[in-house]
């Protein structure tokens, strides 16, 4: 088996209460897949914005202690804003990233890079590996499920879902950087989409989730973040659908 080197990138934004046991939980399993040859090497680099609790003090004393860990702090919020600092400082040869709260379960980073040998862009799913409804509310399985089809509209019926978590080789993600957005979640549908009109290899792996936090507890703003989404899904899907007719028909700028 080929191994290879990854960064994965932890955006933070007051996660005190979580990030030491997510990060460490995360070093762990990193260095398990160094003993298998899985990778070479890795890094895990916490990417804090916005964050006005102890979250930097933590990832400081984190990075202190182990080699492997290094973090950045940025005053804006945004996930995508920290997915796009942190590619731009990844220094292995593959990057993915985790959210704060260890939601997607560690197991899709190995499925990943061995996807990677064979395509340059993996997008992971949570319907393949039929978690997409489990503990989640009503109203977040709905959106997903809404979303899920969308993208299967706009993209590809090959594609269940867009919104979980990706990986890729780094060296492309940096030479997309200015043409990303999106400082939200959303970014990860203009990845998709940069990624299909580069002619990527792209396929998509199966994903576990587990939902840790309370609903009470959720950073996540269902409302506002459902609108951004449809937004970003609909001008990149219909793009990608543009892009598509003009090869089709053989258009040359």
């Amino acid at each position: 088996m080929r191994a290879s080197s990854i960064s994965v990138l932890i955006p933070a934004y007051n996660e005190e209460k979580v990030i030491e046991s997510t990060v460490l939980e995360l070093r762990d399993y990193l260095d398990s897949l160094e003993s298998k040859k899985v990778v070479d090497s890795h890094e895990i680099l916490i990417c804090i914005n916005g964050a006005t609790d102890g979250t930097e003090r933590i990832a400081e004393r984190l990075a202190r202690k182990h080699p492997a860990i290094r973090y950045f702090a940025i005053r804006k919020r945004g996930m995508g804003i920290a997915l796009r600092e942190g590619i731009r400082r990844a220094s292995k040869d593959l990057t993915t990233f985790i959210a704060a709260d260890g939601e997607v379960l560690n197991e899709f980073i190995e499925r990943a890079i061995v996807a990677l040998r064979d395509h340059d862009f993996v997008s992971g799913s949570r319907y393949l590996a039929g978690d997409h409804g489990r503990s989640s509310s009503g109203a977040r399985h709905l959106l997903s499920a809404g979303f899920a089809f969308i993208t299967r509209v706009f993209f590809s019926p090959a594609f269940t879902e867009v919104g979980a978590v990706k990986a890729f080789r780094t060296q492309w993600a940096r030479g997309i950087m200015d043409k990303l957005e999106s400082d939200d979640a959303s970014l990860q549908t203009e990845m998709l989409y940069h990624a299909l009109k580069s002619r990527l290899r792209v396929t998509e792996i199966p994903v576990r989730v587990v939902i840790k936090r309370k609903s009470s507890e959720s950073k996540v703003r269902i409302g506002s973040q459902a609108c951004t989404f449809l937004t970003v899904t609909l001008k990149y899907g219909l793009a990608w659908r543009w892009d598509r007719i003009k090869r089709l028909v053989g258009f040359r700028p």
